[in-house]
């Protein structure tokens, strides 16, 4: 800026130099939105607030609530008591004035559009991951016992999640209602999503027609499994597999590596078969085209086998390859994603509960995972152990909030 302009009398007609009067306040303007411009897509959020009195940009108050999370503070109450504690550190941050308190926070995400909110996230993601044909996306629920609801008789919340399971990172999520179950959310976040190419697995209670016959109405294709949940359909399966085995009937088949996990050893066979005609029911299951089935064997340091079969039925032709891969990645939603949002991000201990805020509270911790798994500045370090770094030095998060995702972005 010339010196001219520093010197001109002020625009906001305090009859000053600029330099004596706006100049600091606009360069710290500029700053803080060079720092945010990461997070554009969530601008875009409605603010719910009344604008008297509102001392907070909303996306101010995101990246502290980002900040809380990572850390290791899993409600309202004590991530705005770190605030307080790190105030000095938040005013130079982003040029404010006091941090917020519990109240601001709570009812601020009590009141942000759950949908609206789920919307530009799956944006955010969609402009940092690009999804390829093949890619498979696992969907699943998760409770949040600790928001356990007392006054509306005892109700645990439950949030369905979309997880691309070979990148590991979250895509999107809907709150299960408490007079509904999954079967009515996996249609609703089916929606949200754009699945053409991509392979969804869900667990058994997902098996349903309807969602079968969506997944393929949107261009997509399912490894779902099956249960005693869909009786005629398992019991169909299971005994065209039982007859396969007894039989010298000509097959493909695919066996893995013997692996120790926990204590025990574990191999897998894989098997598909493309002729579905042991299906009694082809006009409820018309989407089906092939069966397949997993039969796992675990023996323990007592040598102790055990044997478990496990059965699926797919959209397409499925080579074995594929089946596998599809059969063994859905079960990272569990530890990729549900369990770290539980022991290492404490989800599970969270007890806001007003209005919408375990929804909203639930989509923010899947933003920080987000930036987590994808920030590779470290190295190759566990997802706990860039959490002990963030916590260390706040440099870190500034890395990774203003630096990773802009090259990411980029």
């Amino acid at each position: 800026m010339y010196e001219k302009e520093r010197n001109a009398i002020c625009r906001c007609g305090s009859e000053k130099k600029y330099k004596k009067c706006c100049y600091i306040k606009d360069e710290h303007e500029k700053t803080r939105n060079e720092r945010v411009r990461v997070f554009t897509e969530f601008m875009e959020i409605k603010d719910p607030r009344d604008n008297r009195g509102k001392r907070y940009a909303l996306i101010d108050l995101f990246i502290m609530v980002i900040y809380g999370i990572l850390n290791g503070h899993e409600d309202f109450d004590n991530i705005a008591d770190f605030l307080k504690v790190n105030k000095k550190y938040f005013k130079n941050l982003l040029f404010i004035e006091n941090t917020p308190s519990h109240d601001c926070l709570s009812d601020l995400f009590a009141v942000i559009d759950p949908k609206e909110f789920v919307d530009v996230f799956i944006r955010w993601i969609r402009s940092i991951v690009k999804t390829k044909k093949g890619t498979i996306i696992a969907l699943d629920g998760k409770a949040v016992r600790s928001a356990r609801d007392k006054a509306n008789g005892g109700n645990t919340p439950y949030i369905l999640s979309a997880y691309l399971s070979e990148i590991g990172v979250s895509i999107g999520q809907v709150s299960i209602d408490k007079k509904s179950n999954e079967i009515t959310a996996i249609p609703e976040l089916l929606k949200l999503m754009d699945i053409k190419d991509c392979t969804i697995t869900i667990d058994a209670l997902g098996t349903h027609e309807k969602i079968a016959r969506q997944i393929v109405g949107s261009g997509g294709h399912f490894v779902l499994k099956v249960k005693g949940n869909q009786k005629t359909l398992l019991k169909d399966i299971k005994t065209r597999f039982e007859t396969l085995l007894d039989s010298e009937e000509e097959h493909t088949r695919k066996e893995t590596e013997t692996e120790r996990k926990h204590g025990r050893k574990e191999y897998r066979e894989y098997r598909v078969i493309y002729d579905t005609s042991c299906i009694t029911d082809k006009a409820k299951w018309d989407t089906v085209q092939a069966i397949g089935m997993v039969r796992v064997y675990r023996c323990s340091n007592e040598d102790k086998l055990d044997i478990t079969d496990h059965f699926y039925i797919m959209d397409v032709k499925i080579t074995l390859d594929d089946f596998a891969r599809a059969t063994r990645s859905h079960w990272n939603i569990e530890c990729g994603l549900h369990w770290r949002l539980d022991v290492i991000m404490n989800e599970d201990r969270s007890r806001n509960r007003t209005g919408h805020s375990i929804h909203n509270l639930s989509l923010i911790r899947k933003v920080v995972f987000n930036l987590v798994r994808l920030d590779t500045s470290f190295g190759k370090l566990t997802f706990k152990k860039k959490l002990t770094r963030y916590k260390f030095d706040f440099n870190n998060i500034e890395n990774l909030i203003f630096n990773v995702l802009l090259e990411i972005h980029a």
